[in-house]
Formats: C-alpha cells, structure tokens, sequence
C-alpha cells in the first residue's frame, strides 16, 4: 500500500530528526562548549533547545563535478604570505561563500539528561543520609460501595451483576439474559492515602556584586547556574533555588536581579554564608533538606575578612551542606600591581580567597572548586563535571 504524500513527509522528517540527535549526541560537548544550548524551564519539564549546524542531504545532480580544485601553486608549504589585506582581516570585508545556516532542534528533558549524563560521565546524585520526606497523598487503588458516577468501576460492577443473575436463577446460558445492573452492584474506584518518600533539595547561589562580574562573565555565570539547576532538577524531586548577592551586606533577590545587580561597594565575603546560614536554619530543615551551595566570585575580598569566611565554611557550612562548589571567575586586574606595590594591604589579591579555600580544606569531599573563564562557555561545562562528579 502506498503512502501518502503527508505521510512520506512525515517518515522523512522523522528520520532527519533522528540523525540530527544522533549529532548531538556524539557532539554535545560541542554545542555546550559553545553555550547554543537554552534550556527553557529549569525546573526540567520544559524543552531544551540546541542550535545545530544544518546538515545537507545528499541529492543526485546531473552533470560531472567540475575538474577545478586545489593544488599547492607557487611557493612551499610554511611560506611567509605576508600582511593579509584590510578587506582579509577578521571581522572586516564582505566576505564571500554561502555560511551555514543553523536549525533548533528541542529535546525533552530526558533526552538531554540521559546525554548530558552519559557525555559528562556524570553519576546519579544519591541523596546525603536520611534526608527523605515523606508526604501522603491520594492514591487510587482500591474499591468501594460508594463513589461518584464518573469513578464507577465497570468490570466490577457487571461480575457483581452477573453474580445476582445466577443466584437468582435468571443467568441460564446458552439462553439469552439481559444483565441490568442494580444499586446493590455498583462498585466504585476509590483511593487509600499513602505515604511516599520525596527527597528535596535547595540550592544556594551566591555572588559578588561589588563590581567583579562584566557582561561576558554574566552570561557564562548564568549558563552554568542553568546547567546545575537542570542537574539537580533530573535527581530530586523537588527543588527550590535561592538567590544572594552581596557586597559588604547580603541580601536575597529574584534570579533577574541576581544577574543584572552591581552595587559596587566593598567586598566582605563571609556576609554571603551568613545569609545563607540564616535561611536555612529559618526555612530549610536539615533533616528534610539536601543542600547544595554555588558561590560566584572573582577571589578578591576584604583581608581582614578571610579568616572569618574560612571560618564559617568549616564550622557552619560544610558539616550541613550536600556540596559546597566554589567557582572562580577569572578576571584581568590590571591595575592591581601598582596598587599591590603601594603598600595598601586592605584587599587581598584577586583569586587569593580560592587559593585559601583549597590550602585550608585539602580533602574535604563536599567542597569543589572550579575556575570559569570570560567568554568560555566550555569553562563552565568542565564546572559541572566537577561540581558534580562524585554523585553527592
């Protein structure tokens, strides 16, 4: 039998989209290193999107390729060819040649997980200890003698009928017997309440905003915190996000503000886990809660104010937190030196507070650090892999 136009198209386009998720797949790495992937509910049930180089199909074409092609011309290989032209220079001229256009392709969120699990080898998260909640709900699964129409269970209801028929000697087959139920058959689909385990977890992102973070170290910020919510979104099943940001005070806000906000003050940054402390113990009991903690920051802080963020991580954060993931974003000071050299010892240099992080706490296995470069989104996906690659 032969198909249909609409039908042929359809087989057509379901096999192209195979093969384009069969690219991504082999090349995810790829796209995330290039940030063209927008994952449009960070909760994990809307689509993810990722933007694709269009593939050609091959097409029969009449004729014969043209003879004209490359060969190696004057001069050997290693050639000095001198200054390129002004219209040669990247980013100036026309250019000439037809560019690759791209394509959106969606993928559920199961589809990305089970990719980004398997290209990042990246383990399942096992909640910490018995943080396990459980909440009741409804469930449907058993009967009753009562019970609104719409839930009238009809199997039972009609076994029931048929049971009356006979006692009552009015069932006798082969003879034909209309079967009408009664009131005193009915039987309604009804529920127990039940208890299931939930394992929730909260994160905290935290940031500088005393002028640490450009445009260009936003975007690859805000692509890695995207990347963790998804994470964490595919392991529990609930999670709550909480935004700080800081400078030489605290404050929560919306995830908008936290990156567009600079305030531009100081920078002291154990404020940020005391405020993180501060809602947890108000609305995040450890018992019910798994807790995961990003702190963004470009390592420069108020000397004076190392000790006592040392301090804090170990004595109040660590002991309670899932994970606790450092990421440093790396920023040229250049001014730094001079000011360095000047005798003035109210900062400590910039990327300093990583560095003490890791010296004070070598081998705790609930801290990671990672280092985020400007503009590399590539950067950010090597984050992941170490925020997340001991399952915790």
């Amino acid at each position: 039998m032969a198909l249909s136009r609409t039908g042929s198209i359809k087989i057509d386009e379901e096999e192209y989209t195979a093969i384009i998720k069969g690219k991504i797949r082999q090349d995810l790495r790829r796209y995330l290193g290039t940030g063209n992937v927008t994952i449009g509910n960070k909760d994990g049930e809307g689509v993810i999107s990722i933007a694709v180089d269009e593939i050609e199909i091959p097409t029969w074409r009449f004729g014969f390729p043209s003879e004209e092609g490359l060969a190696q011309g004057e001069g050997e290989p290693g050639d000095d060819l001198g200054p390129a032209d002004e219209g040669d220079e990247p980013g100036k001229g026309a250019g000439q040649g037809h560019g690759r256009r791209k394509i959106i392709i969606d993928l559920t969120p199961e589809e990305f997980a089970h990719y980004f699990e398997e290209i990042l080898e990246l383990p399942r998260i096992q909640p910490k200890g018995d943080r396990t909640v459980f909440e009741e709900r409804e469930k449907y699964n058993t009967l009753s003698r009562k019970g609104p129409r719409s839930l009238l269970h009809l199997k039972r209801t009609f076994f029931e009928a048929i049971k009356r028929a006979i006692a009552l000697g009015e069932f006798r087959p082969p003879d034909k017997t209309i079967i009408v139920p009664q009131n005193d058959d009915l039987w309604f689909t009804s529920f127990d309440v039940v208890k299931e385990p939930k394992n929730n977890a909260v994160i905290f992102f935290a940031r500088d905003v005393s002028g640490s973070m450009g445009p260009a170290e936003r975007k690859v910020a805000s692509f890695l915190c995207d990347l963790c919510e998804f994470w964490l979104a595919q392991n529990y099943d609930r999670l709550e996000k909480v935004y700080i940001i800081h400078d030489d005070q605290a404050a929560r806000v919306s995830r908008d503000e936290f990156f567009t906000v600079d305030w531009g003050g100081g920078t002291t940054c154990s404020v940020a886990l005391k405020k993180i402390y501060e809602i947890i113990d108000a609305e995040f009991p450890v018992s019910q809660w798994n807790i995961y903690v990003v702190y963004l920051s470009d390592g420069f802080n108020w000397s004076t104010d190392d000790e006592i963020f040392l301090d804090l991580l170990g004595e109040k954060i660590l002991p309670i937190v899932n994970q606790f993931n450092y990421a440093q974003i790396a920023i040229h000071r250049p001014w730094w030196p001079a000011y360095g050299k000047s005798g003035a010892q109210t900062f400590s240099s910039p990327g300093s507070l990583g560095q003490q992080i890791l010296t004070r706490f070598p081998s705790v296995e609930n801290l990671a650090y990672a280092e985020v470069k400007t503009g590399s989104f590539e950067s950010a996906v090597d984050a992941i892999k170490r925020f997340f690659k001991k399952g915790t």
